[in-house]
């Protein structure tokens, strides 16, 4: 009788951390007789495994990649050939690690070319802020819109310690919005504000991305503004104010008195033009220079030119007979000598806000003359704005008595010229 064949065992080294072992097992089935090679040793959701193969090379390839990964942690190997060096390698897996399952490498790679790969040419915000204010004035922008650019790109800047304009990412942008405050220093800014800056921002930014060869543009290859939320009209509206701030008559009578008297009525007739013709601060600026080809009180006619206006259409302001009254009296230029001290002074003085004589203006237009596109067309606005803002802010005798004021020399105060009768029977017409 023979010996039975002696099993043999390949077995891990003594030294090896991980024990996984391979035995060799024969088989039998009716009376068919073969080998296979039972791989073993290692847990998996903390029971013990094992394989079986039918050719010794196949479970020893097996057991050496199963010995790999147990002995390295758990983490999950495979035996690529690969050209990355043993440094780069172990560097792309830390990288991994980091980013975890929120993002891949490929999109962690991609962010970061697409916000912080520097162009052939960089440069620094502030600098690239005034190229961009050059190119602003040869556009004709106007003066009062360059200052409030550079206010809020300068605040930007200095917020943001004047970083490189590659550098400027879409979390950089909503973080200075997000640390705007109202007037008082605590509160959040309204949305509107963050509007308007947001919409500086992206215009600055986007420039910045655009080629151009005379500025060594593209100073970043992605506007970062384009994904920073904005809000929309309702929400904008939903912390407004449901009427335009105005000047009440009474208070119209007392500020032109005091107008006429102090400094020989040098600011009478700026103010006439913004109360009585609801002209823009700055678009009377332009037509101080232009006063004798653009006002015409023969045909009662204010013309404002498409280059003067804000809204880049002419359009025309008719002379009221309380306003010609204001005009006719008052010699001299409408803007005069020191001209922004004695305005900052008389605004202060009588707590007027930048655009409260236009609002005023247009309100009682609209109390008054009961029309709502009339007033649109001498405001410059349109239809839907005048209905939304200044409709029933006044009643109808107040517009009659706003248009009544007029400049009474002898007494050196405003007071109000004799009612003239009117036909009943307007109505609100909405042209």
């Amino acid at each position: 009788m023979s010996r039975p064949t002696k099993r043999t065992r390949t077995v891990a080294q003594n030294s090896a951390a991980v024990k996984i072992t391979i035995r060799q097992i024969t088989r039998e089935k009716n009376g068919t007789f073969w080998t296979t090679h039972l791989v073993q040793g290692w847990k998996e959701n903390g029971k013990w495994q094992r394989r079986q193969f039918s050719e010794q090379a196949e479970a020893e390839r097996f057991a050496a990649l199963k010995r790999v990964e147990m002995e390295n942690k758990g983490r999950s190997q495979k035996m690529i050939l690969s050209p990355l060096t043993q440094e780069r390698h172990d560097e792309a897996v830390r990288a991994f690690d980091s980013l975890g399952n929120a993002y891949t490498l490929s999109d962690a790679v991609a962010f970061f070319l697409k916000h912080h790969r520097p162009p052939e040419f960089t440069i620094r915000a502030k600098d690239a802020l005034k190229l961009y204010i050059d190119d602003k004035e040869r556009d004709g922008v106007r003066d009062r819109t360059l200052v409030a650019i550079k206010s809020v790109l300068n605040q930007f800047i200095s917020g943001t310690n004047d970083p490189w304009i590659h550098d400027v990412t879409p979390a950089v942008v909503e973080s200075f919005l997000r640390g705007l405050r109202a007037k008082d220093g605590t509160s959040k800014a309204t949305r509107k504000t963050w509007n308007n800056y947001r919409n500086d921002l992206n215009g600055f930014l986007s420039w910045c991305a655009t080629p151009d060869a005379g500025t060594n543009r593209p100073f970043t290859f992605e506007n970062p503004v384009a994904a920073v939320r904005k809000f929309n009209a309702r929400q904008v509206r939903e912390q407004q104010s449901a009427k335009p701030e105005t000047t009440d008559t009474k208070d119209v009578l007392r500020i032109f008195s005091a107008l006429l008297r102090w400094r020989g009525g040098v600011l009478a007739r700026y103010f006439a033009y913004l109360y009585f013709a609801g002209i823009r601060p700055d678009e009377l600026k332009l037509i101080s220079a232009r006063e004798a080809e653009l006002v015409n009180l023969k045909t009662r006619t204010i013309t404002v030119p498409a280059n003067v206006s804000k809204t880049k259409h002419e359009r025309h302001v008719a002379i009221s007979d309380n306003l010609a009254a204001w005009l006719n009296i008052l010699p001299g230029p409408i803007i005069p000598p020191n001209f922004d001290r004695l305005a900052k002074l008389a605004r202060k003085h009588f707590g007027l806000t930048h655009d409260e004589a236009r609002h005023s203006f247009i309100s009682y237009h609209v109390a008054h003359h009961r029309s709502i596109g009339d007033a649109a067309l001498q405001a410059g606005n349109s239809e839907s704005i005048v209905k939304r803002h200044y409709l029933n802010t006044h009643t109808r005798e107040e517009g009659a008595e706003f248009f009544r004021i007029v400049p009474d020399l002898k007494r050196r105060r405003a007071v109000l010229s004799p009612a003239v009768p009117q036909s009943g029977g307007h109505r609100l017409v909405a042209v």
